[in-house]
C-alpha cells in the first residue's frame, strides 16, 4: 500500500469516528425550560422565569419529574442567596450549585446564558454515558483495525473521561441539604467535530452548541 493510500485510509477513519461523536451530540436530549407558573418576588435579574424561588430539592424532582432534559433554577432553603441549577437526565433529578459574575457557570468554563449552560451540560452527560459502548464497538469493528487506530482513540477518549471525572470530585462541595455538590466541566462546543481533533474536548467544558453543544450533580 502506498504511503497516499496509507495516510487516506487513516483520514477516513478518523472521520468516521468524528461523525460517530458528532451523531451522539445530535442525540443528547435538548434543553426544556420549565417556567414557574407565578411571579417571583426578588428574582435575580440575570434569571428569567425558569427561576422557582425557594423550594425544596424534593419540589424540584416532583416539577421535572418524567421531562428529560428538562430544568429549573431555584434558591436554596438553608443558604438563602445561594442557587442551584436542577437538571432532569437519566430518570433522575441532578443539582448544580450555580454562579454568576457576569456569565453563568457550574465549573470553570463560563455560558452566555443558561440555556447554554444546560445544553452544553446534556451533551457532556450523554456523551460520557454512550462513551463505553462506543469504545467497546471500536475494538470489535473491523474498520478501526488498521494499525492500532481503536486502541489509540480508545485510549485518548479513555484519558480525556478520567480527566473529567477527577476534576469533577475536586470541584465537589456541599449542598445546603450536607450531600455533595459536583462542579464539573463541560464538552467544549464543536470540540469533536473538528477534523484536527480526533477525541473528547473538555473545558467545562462544551457548551452549547453550533451542533449544539452540552451538566450532574448537588
Amino acid at each position: 500500500m502506498s504511503a497516499s493510500s496509507h495516510d487516506s485510509g487513516v483520514e477516513g477513519r478518523e472521520r468516521i469516528s468524528l461523525n460517530t461523536l458528532y451523531q451522539l451530540q445530535q442525540e443528547a436530549p435538548r434543553p426544556k425550560r420549565i417556567i414557574c407558573p407565578r411571579e417571583v418576588e426578588n428574582r435575580p435579574k440575570y434569571y428569567g422565569r425558569e427561576f422557582h424561588g425557594i423550594i425544596s430539592r424534593e419540589q424540584a424532582d416532583e416539577i421535572l419529574a418524567g421531562v428529560e432534559g428538562a430544568y429549573i433554577l431555584r434558591e436554596s432553603q438553608r443558604q438563602p442567596g445561594c442557587y442551584t441549577l436542577a437538571l432532569r437526565f437519566g430518570n433522575q433529578t441532578l443539582n448544580y450549585r450555580l454562579f454568576y459574575d457576569g456569565k453563568h457557570f457550574v465549573g470553570e468554563k463560563r455560558f452566555e446564558s443558561i440555556h447554554d449552560l444546560v445544553t452544553d451540560g446534556l451533551i457532556t452527560l450523554y456523551i460520557e454515558t454512550k462513551a463505553s459502548e462506543y469504545i467497546s464497538k471500536m475494538t470489535t469493528n473491523p474498520i478501526y483495525e488498521h494499525i492500532g487506530y481503536a486502541t489509540l482513540l480508545r485510549e485518548k477518549v479513555s484519558r480525556r473521561l478520567s480527566r473529567t471525572k477527577n476534576e469533577s470530585r475536586k470541584a465537589s462541595v456541599t449542598s445546603e441539604e450536607n450531600t455533595p455538590v459536583e462542579k464539573i466541566t463541560s464538552l467544549v462546543r464543536r470540540a469533536a467535530l473538528t477534523q484536527n481533533d480526533n477525541h473528547f474536548n473538555y473545558e467545562k467544558k462544551k457548551a452549547p452548541f453550533q451542533n449544539p453543544a452540552r451538566i450532574r450533580s448537588q
